[in-house]
């Protein structure tokens, strides 16, 4: 890694881009406070980490990949968000930019053709709206807003706002924030100078919206709404209307249930915080991570969807995911493995392949990688992402 940004100009035209028939796709993993992003090759059966860049006392915890070569990153201890140029020849960072918005940012979005990138700042309790047209990717802060919304019921985790999530509709024009701090939905309008025009109370009161994806993939406007919700520990099924006033999107719930079955419950119920959620693109499949669950590993749990039912999700099974604390997780871009990450435990990093047909994962993984590679324990990676020359599959957005 350069984290100078020295020697840029010189260096910039000779770095590599990924092309459709040169350079194979790639695995980016985030650290936690170690400050460590990790790129790895992976063959189906095997990871190879070929390179370990580290940036001492951030928090890459989130990245978002824009094609051919570029890799925007949050850092969660600070108000700083990096833009680098990645080298997928060499499997090197170039820091090209350290540029100031909200602090504790957890993800970054992008609008449909690139041009502006969202964060939220979890810790701040806003929303960040970059312009990232520039040729070279630089980001110039457009504003900051405020969520303003009313805290949750849960002391310590919900005592202000904290945006988590921000997720563009198919359409391309409403980002939709979960609030995991004030227990809403909030609804950001891009004809509307990017402003908030709706929220939604999502309940009941402490549930917590984490993560979420719009259904269906592929299309052009959504019909229903998909939320994991932290605290609770329930996926929300909600109904999605386009209105033709100011609001601009409502939300009508149809089904709550639990991320975990009887079967499989959490030996410590009341620690127990849901992750990740992720839809294939056939549409068919949702899964979850379940973590800390007091059992000796998390794991993650898989639904099926069927939109003929009342009810439309439907627990199918799980599998453990090898440590603890799978914060994030990502299927593969043609959807045939889910890589995971855990915090905790003794593998932070894995790859299971899963049945096309059934939806299913693997029991076991396909390939794994040792947590203390990544760092102490405890510290273990945070994000798991395949990139290559038509970018990734990160956001919902990939048309079928």
């Amino acid at each position: 890694m350069n984290p100078s940004g020295a020697k840029r100009s010189q260096q910039k035209a000779a770095v590599k881009k990924f092309t459709n028939d040169g350079i194979v796709n790639k695995v980016l993993i985030g650290g936690g406070p170690t400050g460590t992003i990790s790129v790895a090759d992976f063959d189906g059966s095997s990871f190879d980490i070929v390179a370990v860049n580290t940036i001492p006392g951030t928090s890459p915890n989130w990245l978002l990949f824009k094609e051919p070569n570029l890799l925007y990153v949050v850092d969660e201890n600070s108000n700083t968000t990096r833009l680098f140029n990645f080298d997928p020849d060499t499997n090197e960072l170039e820091l090209i930019q350290n540029a100031t918005g909200s602090s504790g940012v957890v993800f970054l979005g992008f609008n449909e053709d690139k041009t502006i990138m969202v964060g939220t700042g979890f810790g701040e309790g806003t929303v960040d709206i970059w312009d990232v047209s520039a040729e070279d990717g630089t980001m110039k802060l457009l504003k900051k807003i405020p969520a303003g919304t009313t805290p949750g019921p849960v002391t310590g985790l919900q005592d202000s706002p904290h945006p988590h999530q921000a997720l563009l509709d198919p359409s391309g024009r409403f980002f939709v924030v979960n609030d995991m701090g004030g227990d809403s939905l909030l609804i950001i309008d891009s004809e509307a100078d990017f402003n908030i025009t709706n929220r939604i109370r999502v309940e009941p009161a402490g549930n917590g919206p984490r993560h979420g994806s719009f259904f269906p993939l592929g299309a052009d406007k959504a019909s229903h709404y998909f939320l994991v919700s932290e605290l609770a520990n329930l996926v929300k099924v909600f109904e999605l209307i386009y209105t033709d006033d100011d609001k601009g999107l409502e939300f009508k719930e149809i089904q709550s249930i639990s991320t975990f079955s009887d079967d499989f419950p959490p030996a410590n119920p009341t620690a127990a915080a849901a992750g990740e959620l992720v839809i294939s693109a056939d549409n068919k499949h949702l899964y979850v991570s379940n973590r800390l669950t007091g059992n000796k590993t998390d794991d993650i749990a898989h639904f099926s969807i069927d939109m003929t039912k009342d009810e439309p999700l439907a627990f199918v099974d799980q599998v453990s995911s090898g440590g603890i604390l799978p914060r994030m997780f990502s299927l593969s871009m043609d959807d045939s493995v889910l890589f995971s990450t855990n915090q905790k435990g003794e593998i932070g990093l894995l790859a299971f392949t899963r049945d096309a047909d059934t939806g299913s994962l693997a029991e076991k993984p396909a390939a794994s990688v040792a947590l203390e590679t990544f760092g102490a324990p405890g510290f273990g990676p945070q994000f798991v992402i395949e990139v290559g020359a038509e970018g990734s599959n990160l956001g919902g957005l990939k048309k079928l």
